[in-house]
């Protein structure tokens, strides 16, 4: 891009400070995501893994439930995806500054599923897995159970096609497109995509209750829907 050339190919000058600018915000965001792996390193003191065993299982329970009740309905449904469509605003997207936002609602909602499932795929393709949230659920009622694994696919079928439209090859549809005034086809997808994600956070409350859960609390900004 030209906003960080040299000399004369510079736009309008200050592609120094440009140059910085970017080189320092790099730097941040490097050193921000090295607190973040480091917040879950095992044997280190006064991190956030060392504070989190050492709370009781109900209250790792309810952590569990409390970021997928919230994340699924008030942030992901609501302020992410249902905010931005029925204001048609670009500023109101999860990425208002790129086009990637299909992906983080796309790994939003992986993140959900990992958490549930208790299973994650590496970048390398290796897997993590473990005892997970549907297991114990299963336990108390295994319908419930099944039915919450199968919204949780639903959800994921229809952020997948979000990401799809996104990155098709021919006349690809990015969200900014989609919540365009009058996009029919864009606004399916989305309302589609807030369904499922509304339906699911049902489930995820009542898992709450067969587990023993009271104070899930989760963010209800979604309600309206």
């Amino acid at each position: 891009m030209s906003d960080f050339q040299t000399g004369d190919d510079c736009t309008h000058g200050n592609c120094d400070r440009r140059r910085t600018y970017l080189d320092a915000v790099s730097d941040l965001l490097v050193d921000d995501l090295e607190w973040m792996v480091a917040q879950w390193a095992p044997e280190t003191e006064g991190n956030y893994r060392q504070e989190l065993l050492a709370e009781s299982d109900q209250e790792g329970l309810r952590r569990m439930l409390f970021g997928m009740g919230s994340l699924s309905l008030g942030e992901l449904a609501g302020e992410r995806m249902k905010v931005a469509l029925e204001a048609n605003s670009f500023e109101d997207e999860h990425d208002c500054f790129s086009d990637n936002t299909h992906n983080s609602h796309y790994y939003n909602g992986q993140g959900i599923q990992n958490i549930y499932t208790g299973r994650y795929q590496r970048l390398d393709g290796s897997v993590v897995e473990g005892p997970s949230l549907q297991d114990l659920l299963a336990q108390e009622d295994s319908e419930l159970a099944d039915t919450l694994g199968e919204q949780l696919e639903a959800t994921m079928a229809r952020l997948d096609a979000i990401k799809q439209a996104a990155e098709a090859e021919s006349s690809p549809m990015a969200f900014d497109m989609m919540i365009a005034p009058g996009n029919e086809q864009g606004s399916e997808l989305i309302n589609e995509a807030i369904l499922t994600l509304v339906a699911q956070t049902g489930s995820i409350e009542q898992a709450a209750g067969s587990l023993g859960v009271t104070s899930l609390q989760p963010d209800d900004a979604g309600h309206q829907f």
